[in-house]
This record gives structure tokens, sequence and C-alpha cells, in this order.
């Protein structure tokens, strides 16, 4: 559908004496080195208009919102205020819609059809158990390594909800204004586009028929609009609030300080959001990528690994993306990591991210591991685009690119058998995994973003064993929060305790000495390979006895050379049993040994 060119504010305001041009009320300049941009989207919430030649645009609003901003086109940044803050959107002056206001924005061109985006979830800063300092050590830390690393290209990140703490905003006097306050001490070091999550509402406001408005408030004055679009290059990136906060009563109950009810809410997306995103995908191509941001996932993930609706209307929100090629949902709030793939939606990818504060800095501080209830390490989604071709990994913060961790599940049978605070943990929580009735000889790994479109192999020796994905607990979680809470005090907070997941693994090997190899091959044929001998600690130092792997480092001396190439000559010409793991061998991931892994040798020593 084309959308009718607007009419230069210029030319409107030498017919200002025509009828209808008074209920006219918002209007303003999109500029770019002082030139006005055609075609930009800009918005109240509700209407949708785009600048005209010159950049010009002009609405009657109602300003029911409070706000006006604008789609930035693919080609451009915003203005940062602080070094972080884009400033896209500008607060209106006044709610009479009688009285006219004028908001101008400036761009700044650059080349980002190739760019970064980092997807971090659930920062929760409450300034409690030492979470701004460990903040700065560990994810900003991360940050200024990831512009480094990117080397001139285009960078931004997206933080997916629950920057802050809605219960300690009273309590620890610590709300949004501290956490942008902090955000600017810190010097964040790129854009930061914020998703607002069920606990960046503001729980004083008691429940009743506009709690949700009120509730957020702060959030559109502080922050940004709690919903909104941007380009990056090619790609369209929308922000959605899937949050309706209710803050019903505690009947009998007395509220923490500063909190007016239960801090409840639901998952779904307000018909007056779902009304402006239509309007908002109007405008972009069905072969455009599109990019939702969200807070509570679209989707769950269930133990035999289906997937369900998490929102009232996530079929809603599918059917609105229906006409586009790829589609792909950012999501955070389960503080675990999986990968969405509805079969009934196969143009739609979910990511859910795991969060950047391990549990809520809560092993952090029982045990300085930073670790999320799923096991996976304290992290982020690295997005990287090129053109309209995605690809993704999730970083650790403390633990680099590692993407598994691997157990021998003998050492933690005989630690659930004999430690103390383990058995009573279990009497204590009788519904916890008890993995001392576990047989002997099993090896279990945790991949921390499994997506079913990947491959995922083991080797016992130099044996291929048959795995199995596994709805289970991470046992590592259990020493670095559980167990180091239960020892200090006697007790740990359920809330916070180790949840099963759906990214374990589970082998079952013949022997107890030989070592083990694993194998990942990611949607994009990257391979991950770490091995462990037998038997393997388990403790907390347990990761640092785990080796990564090269994929053509077929003798597994640290180098890729010659002698690797020959030793997968002998393996096909028969020459012996087989001499190393066949994952190994097997280098280009295949699934056979053959000409070809010599190729992928010969370019790695070549491109190296």
């Amino acid at each position: 559908m084309t959308t009718p060119r607007l009419i230069s504010l210029t030319w409107m305001l030498a017919l200002a004496g025509m009828a209808g041009l008074a209920a006219q009320n918002l209007s303003g300049r999109i500029t770019c080195d002082g030139h006005g941009v055609a075609d930009v989207a800009v918005s109240d919430g509700n209407i949708v208009v785009l600048t005209d030649a010159h950049g010009y645009y002009t609405m009657t609003s109602d300003k029911a919102n409070g706000y006006v901003f604008y789609t930035l086109p693919g080609g451009y940044e915003p203005v940062l205020a602080d070094g972080f803050n884009p400033q896209f959107w500008a607060p209106l002056t006044s709610t009479d819609v009688t009285v006219h206001e004028t908001h101008d924005f400036t761009l700044q061109r650059v080349d980002n059809d190739r760019h970064i985006v980092i997807f971090g979830a659930d920062t929760h800063l409450a300034r409690r158990n030492s979470d701004r300092a460990f903040f700065k050590k560990g994810f900003l830390a991360s940050l200024n390594d990831e512009v480094a690393r990117a080397d001139g290209t285009p960078i931004y990140s997206v933080l997916l909800g629950d920057l802050t703490w809605d219960v300690f905003w009273y309590q620890n006097e610590y709300d949004l204004t501290d956490f942008m306050d902090d955000m600017q001490h810190y010097n964040y070091p790129m854009a930061l586009w914020a998703v607002i999550g069920n606990h960046d509402h503001d729980p004083s406001i008691p429940a009743g028929n506009d709690t949700d408005e009120r509730a957020s408030q702060r959030w559109r004055e502080i922050v940004c609009p709690t919903y909104y679009s941007f380009n990056l290059g090619k790609v369209h990136y929308v922000v959605l609030d899937d949050i309706v906060y209710l803050n019903d009563a505690n009947p009998g109950d007395s509220n923490p300080e500063g909190v007016a009810g239960s801090r409840n809410y639901q998952g779904r997306i307000t018909a007056e959001q779902m009304t402006w995103l239509a309007k908002d995908l109007a405008l972009v191509s069905p072969h455009t990528p599109v990019v939702v941001c969200l807070h509570i996932p679209a989707w769950g993930i269930s133990s035999s690994f289906g997937f369900y609706s998490r929102l009232d209307n996530t079929s809603a929100l599918a059917s609105m993306l229906n006409k586009f090629d790829n589609v792909h949902i950012m999501s955070g709030h389960t503080h675990g990591n999986y990968v969405a793939r509805p079969s009934y939606y196969s143009h739609i990818t979910e990511h859910n991210i795991a969060t950047v504060s391990g549990n809520l800095w809560n092993s952090g501080a029982a045990s300085g591991h930073h670790i999320n209830q799923d096991g996976s390490p304290a992290g982020y989604l690295r997005w990287t685009v090129d053109g309209t071709a995605p690809q993704w990994t999730y970083q650790s913060i403390h633990a680099g690119d590692s993407q598994m961790r691997l157990y021998d599940m003998n050492t933690v049978r005989n630690y659930y058998q004999t430690n103390s605070a383990i058995r009573a943990i279990l009497k204590d929580y009788p519904s916890r995994v008890d993995y001392a009735q576990l047989d002997s000889n099993v090896v279990m790994f945790n991949v921390f973003c499994y997506d079913p479109k990947w491959r995922v192999s083991v080797c016992e020796g130099n044996t291929m064993l048959a795995c199995q994905r596994t709805y289970t607990e991470d046992p590592f979680h259990t020493l670095a929060y559980d167990i180091a809470r239960y020892s200090a005090v006697g007790y740990y907070t359920s809330y916070y305790a180790t949840t099963a997941n759906t990214h374990m693994f589970k082998a079952q090997a013949t022997t107890s000495r030989e070592p083990i190899t694993v194998r990942v091959i990611d949607t994009f044929g990257n391979i991950y390979l770490k091995s462990i001998k037998r038997p393997h600690t388990y403790s907390l130092s347990m990761e640092k006895r785990e080796k990564d792997l090269m994929a053509g480092d077929v003798n597994s001396d640290s180098e890729i050379n010659i002698a690797d190439i020959n030793l997968i000559i002998d393996i096909m010409l028969g020459n012996g049993s087989m001499p190393c793991p066949p994952v190994l061998a097997d280098c280009n991931g295949d699934d056979e040994i053959s000409i070809g892994d010599i190729n992928t040798i010969i370019k790695l020593i070549y491109n190296r």
C-alpha cells in the first residue's frame, strides 16, 4: 500500500486559515546534516505518519501517551544522550490537545547494513548482593570487549526488560532513575534500546482500572516509550510491552515498603499496541527481516520439548507477522535459555535469553559463580547481521565462547550419595532431582543455547555413543547456589533454586575411565568441541579441567597442520584402529571422514 506523501509544513503554514488546520497539534522536522529526511515514520503511539520530502511531519494527536517518537530509518543512527541513550522520542509539553507543540529530531548517517546487536536480559539491579559492582565488572566489561571486537562495525544493544527490581525501588531506593544514572556513570559504551519488564513497573500503584498505565508512567518519563520500532541497516526491530500490570491486593498480608499489592500481571499485548503495530508493519516489506523484542516470551517450552503460548494473544501476534519471510522474537523473563521454533509458524524463531545477572546475582554472592538457574552461565546473545542474513551465538560473560559444560555423572552421583548438605536439601525439598539414584557410567552435558536445528554428538574414547536430550537439572547450579547457600545459612530460597531445563543431554558410557568428547554444530555450521578426562571432578572448579578442542586439530596437539592431514589419510586407508574420536576426524561436520575433511584442514592452515 502506498502512503500519500505529506504536505510540507511550510505549505501547511501558508494554508493556516483553512478549516481543520487548528486541529493539528503536533509537528516537527527530522534532519541529518541540516537536510530533511523523507519518509521517516513518526508516531504518538497511535497515529503513524511519514515525513515529507523536506523532513517535516504533522499530526493531530490525542496526547494520551505523552510522547512522540520516530522510527529510525536504516542507514542512520540517533543522537545519543550521555553516550548511550537514543534520542528517538520526546515527551510532550502539554496534555491539552488544543495546544500545538513542535518536536524536532536529528539523525546521523552511518552504513549499518552490517551491524551487531547485543541482546541482554534481566539485569535486576537493585542495590543488593553487590549487584552493581558485579554488573560493572561483568556485563559492562564484556560490552567494552564487544566494542573492541566489533572493530568499527556499528554495534548496539537491547535490554529485554527487568532493568530494575520493583520491590526494591523503595526498600533500597533504587529505581529507573538510578539505573539510568548508573549507565551514565559507568560509561555504558553503546546505544541502549530498552524493553519494559514486569519488575520495571511502579509497585506503589494500587490495583484499579488504570493500574498498568499509571504503573508504567515512570518508565515512559524516565526511559522511553513502552513500544516503538527502529531500523538498523536492512532489519526492522520492534519493541513491545507484553506486561499488563495488575498489582492485586494481598488480603491479610502486609506488603513491603512502597508496595501496594502482589505485583502480579498478565502476559498480553494490549489492543492499543496491536493497532499501532499493524500500522508500523504496513510500512515494512515482507522480505525485510523483522525482530520483535519482548520481555515475557511468546512461547514456552514443555518438559517434552513441545511449545505452548505464554501470552494471552500469542496467536494474534504471530498472525500479524505472517506476511514476513523471516521473523525472530527476542525475549527474557524466564532466567534461562531456549529456542522455540513452533511448527505451525515455520517463519518464526524465538530466542529466549538467559540473564546477564546469573541467578539474579544470588549465585555470585553465594559462591562467586554467576550461573542461571538452568545452568547457563550469565551471558547474552550476540546477533550479527550482514545485509538481511543474521547469525547469532550465546556469549558467556565469564566463560568466553564456551557453549557447553560436561559432567562425569559417576562423581556427581557419589557427591549426591555422600554430601550432607545435598542430602539435607533433598529431604527438605523432595521434588528436586536426586542424582544419587543414577546408573553407573552415565555422562551428561548442558548445551546452553541449544537449538532444535543443532547437531550434537558424543564419543567415549574413540567410540561414538548414542545420546538423548533430557529434561532435568544442571548439577553445577546446584553447587553454585543451592549447596553454597544451604551450607551457609541452613536453607535456600526456592525462587532462586535450580530448575530443570530442556538443553541437557545424556549418554550411557561403557567404562568409568575413557575420556568423553562432545561436538556441537550450530545453525551456521560452526563447530564447538569439548572433552573431559575421567574421572572428572564435580566441584566449583570443574570447568577449568574441561578442554576446548579445535575442529581440524585431529591429533589434539593444539595445532592445525600437516600432521592432522596425515592422520585423516591413515584413517581413510584403514591403517589400524580409529586413533582419535571420530568427531575430531570429521572436522567439517558432514558425518563422514573423507577428502572433504582434508580440504577443510587445508583451508584452515592457509586462512590463519
